[in-house]
Protein backbone atom coordinates (compact mmCIF):
# COMPACT_ATOMS: atom_id res chain seq x y z
CA UNK A 1 0.00 0.00 0.00
CA UNK A 2 2.78 2.27 0.43
CA UNK A 3 4.55 1.57 -2.13
CA UNK A 4 1.37 2.61 -4.75
CA UNK A 5 0.66 5.98 -2.28
CA UNK A 6 3.95 6.72 -3.50
CA UNK A 7 3.93 5.74 -6.90
CA UNK A 8 0.91 8.17 -7.08
CA UNK A 9 2.08 10.82 -5.69
CA UNK A 10 4.82 10.36 -7.71
CA UNK A 11 2.73 10.40 -10.97
CA UNK A 12 0.65 13.33 -9.65
CA UNK A 13 4.00 15.77 -9.25
CA UNK A 14 5.02 14.24 -12.75
CA UNK A 15 2.05 15.32 -14.78
CA UNK A 16 0.33 18.00 -12.39
CA UNK A 17 1.56 20.60 -14.78
CA UNK A 18 1.12 19.04 -18.08
CA UNK A 19 -2.42 18.12 -16.86
CA UNK A 20 -3.21 21.76 -15.65
CA UNK A 21 -2.01 23.65 -18.88
CA UNK A 22 -3.89 21.40 -20.96
CA UNK A 23 -6.82 21.63 -18.51
CA UNK A 24 -6.56 25.39 -18.62
CA UNK A 25 -6.87 25.44 -22.85
CA UNK A 26 -9.96 23.24 -22.16
CA UNK A 27 -11.59 24.63 -19.77
CA UNK A 28 -10.21 28.38 -19.66
CA UNK A 29 -10.59 28.57 -16.28
CA UNK A 30 -8.34 27.89 -13.38
CA UNK A 31 -10.77 26.90 -10.52
CA UNK A 32 -12.46 24.59 -12.94
CA UNK A 33 -8.73 23.33 -14.13
CA UNK A 34 -8.19 22.96 -10.22
CA UNK A 35 -11.34 20.75 -9.52
CA UNK A 36 -11.22 18.74 -12.71
CA UNK A 37 -7.18 17.75 -11.84
CA UNK A 38 -8.46 16.61 -8.78
CA UNK A 39 -11.25 14.51 -10.09
CA UNK A 40 -8.76 12.98 -12.59
CA UNK A 41 -5.99 11.88 -9.90
CA UNK A 42 -9.46 10.32 -7.01
CA UNK A 43 -9.80 8.51 -10.27
CA UNK A 44 -6.35 7.45 -10.47
CA UNK A 45 -6.50 6.61 -6.78
CA UNK A 46 -9.80 4.59 -7.02
CA UNK A 47 -8.76 2.54 -10.18
CA UNK A 48 -5.40 1.97 -9.47
CA UNK A 49 -4.82 -1.57 -9.73
CA UNK A 50 -6.00 -1.54 -13.29
CA UNK A 51 -4.36 0.82 -14.61
CA UNK A 52 -0.95 -0.31 -16.79
CA UNK A 53 2.03 1.94 -15.91
CA UNK A 54 3.32 2.02 -19.53
CA UNK A 55 0.15 4.15 -20.66
CA UNK A 56 -0.37 6.16 -17.54
CA UNK A 57 0.01 9.32 -19.46
CA UNK A 58 -2.32 8.81 -22.41
CA UNK A 59 -4.75 7.74 -19.63
CA UNK A 60 -4.37 10.63 -17.29
CA UNK A 61 -4.64 12.58 -19.91
CA UNK A 62 -7.99 11.14 -21.67
CA UNK A 63 -9.82 11.30 -18.64
CA UNK A 64 -8.84 15.03 -18.12
CA UNK A 65 -10.01 15.36 -21.47
CA UNK A 66 -13.70 13.29 -20.58
CA UNK A 67 -13.80 15.48 -17.30
CA UNK A 68 -13.65 18.63 -18.75
CA UNK A 69 -16.47 17.97 -21.26
CA UNK A 70 -18.56 16.57 -18.79
CA UNK A 71 -17.89 19.56 -16.48
CA UNK A 72 -18.54 21.46 -19.60
CA UNK A 73 -21.61 19.94 -20.04
CA UNK A 74 -22.95 20.62 -16.67
CA UNK A 75 -21.75 24.18 -17.13
CA UNK A 76 -23.96 24.56 -20.06
CA UNK A 77 -26.94 22.84 -18.82
CA UNK A 78 -26.97 24.64 -15.31
CA UNK A 79 -26.67 28.13 -16.85
CA UNK A 80 -29.29 27.55 -19.19
CA UNK A 81 -31.49 26.55 -16.16
CA UNK A 82 -30.35 29.48 -14.43
CA UNK A 83 -31.59 31.75 -17.28
CA UNK A 84 -34.51 30.26 -17.66
CA UNK A 85 -35.49 30.44 -13.28
CA UNK A 86 -34.28 34.22 -13.11
CA UNK A 87 -36.02 35.05 -16.67
CA UNK A 88 -39.44 34.53 -14.73
CA UNK A 89 -41.27 37.24 -13.16
CA UNK A 90 -41.17 35.96 -9.98
CA UNK A 91 -37.37 37.20 -9.64
CA UNK A 92 -37.81 40.82 -11.04
CA UNK A 93 -37.52 43.14 -8.21
CA UNK A 94 -38.81 45.87 -10.62
CA UNK A 95 -42.39 45.15 -10.90
CA UNK A 96 -44.64 48.61 -10.68
CA UNK A 97 -46.07 49.13 -7.51
CA UNK A 98 -49.75 48.54 -7.70
CA UNK A 99 -51.42 46.67 -5.14
CA UNK A 100 -52.42 44.00 -7.39
CA UNK A 101 -48.96 43.29 -8.74
CA UNK A 102 -47.58 43.33 -5.11
CA UNK A 103 -49.50 40.75 -3.94
CA UNK A 104 -49.11 38.64 -6.60
CA UNK A 105 -45.05 39.57 -6.45
CA UNK A 106 -45.62 38.82 -2.46
CA UNK A 107 -47.24 35.52 -3.48
CA UNK A 108 -44.94 34.40 -6.31
CA UNK A 109 -42.08 34.99 -3.46
CA UNK A 110 -43.73 32.53 -1.18
CA UNK A 111 -44.23 30.44 -3.62
CA UNK A 112 -40.25 30.32 -4.41
CA UNK A 113 -39.70 30.14 -0.54
CA UNK A 114 -42.20 26.90 -0.42
CA UNK A 115 -40.74 25.73 -3.20
CA UNK A 116 -37.43 25.89 -2.01
CA UNK A 117 -38.08 24.64 1.23
CA UNK A 118 -39.75 21.45 -0.38
CA UNK A 119 -36.36 20.36 -1.83
CA UNK A 120 -34.03 18.00 -0.70
CA UNK A 121 -31.63 18.84 2.18
CA UNK A 122 -28.54 18.35 0.25
CA UNK A 123 -29.88 20.07 -3.10
CA UNK A 124 -31.48 23.23 -0.72
CA UNK A 125 -28.06 23.52 1.01
CA UNK A 126 -26.80 24.00 -2.72
CA UNK A 127 -29.52 26.42 -3.99
CA UNK A 128 -29.27 28.10 -0.72
CA UNK A 129 -24.89 28.81 -1.36
CA UNK A 130 -25.38 29.28 -4.27
CA UNK A 131 -28.22 31.98 -4.94
CA UNK A 132 -28.50 33.54 -1.95
CA UNK A 133 -24.80 33.41 -0.36
CA UNK A 134 -23.32 33.52 -4.10
CA UNK A 135 -20.49 30.94 -3.46
CA UNK A 136 -18.67 28.64 -5.95
CA UNK A 137 -19.39 25.72 -6.52
CA UNK A 138 -15.45 24.60 -5.50
CA UNK A 139 -16.01 26.55 -2.48
CA UNK A 140 -19.90 24.96 -1.63
CA UNK A 141 -17.82 21.24 -2.29
CA UNK A 142 -14.89 21.61 -0.22
CA UNK A 143 -17.60 23.19 2.42
CA UNK A 144 -19.91 20.36 2.54
CA UNK A 145 -17.10 17.55 1.80
CA UNK A 146 -18.42 16.57 -1.18
CA UNK A 147 -16.66 16.34 -4.87
CA UNK A 148 -17.57 19.05 -7.20
CA UNK A 149 -19.53 16.87 -9.62
CA UNK A 150 -22.18 15.55 -6.92
CA UNK A 151 -22.58 19.46 -6.15
CA UNK A 152 -23.56 20.36 -9.74
CA UNK A 153 -25.16 17.33 -9.85
CA UNK A 154 -27.39 18.64 -6.78
CA UNK A 155 -27.64 22.10 -8.12
CA UNK A 156 -29.05 20.64 -11.69
CA UNK A 157 -31.61 18.28 -9.87
CA UNK A 158 -32.65 21.29 -7.60
CA UNK A 159 -32.75 23.60 -10.91
CA UNK A 160 -35.39 21.24 -12.46
CA UNK A 161 -37.15 20.21 -9.80
CA UNK A 162 -37.75 24.21 -8.67
CA UNK A 163 -39.25 24.84 -12.39
CA UNK A 164 -41.35 21.74 -12.40
CA UNK A 165 -43.00 22.75 -9.41
CA UNK A 166 -42.87 27.15 -9.79
CA UNK A 167 -44.46 25.90 -13.54
CA UNK A 168 -47.48 24.46 -12.55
Amino acid sequence: MENSSQAQAELFGQYRDQLHQFLLGLLRNGAEAEDVLQEVFVRLVETWDSIEMGTVRGWLFTVAYHQALALRRRRKLHDSALEELWARPVWQADLAGSADEQAMLDESSSAVRLAVQSLPQAQREVIERRMYRNQRFATIAAEMGCPLGTVLTRMRLALKKLSQVLGE
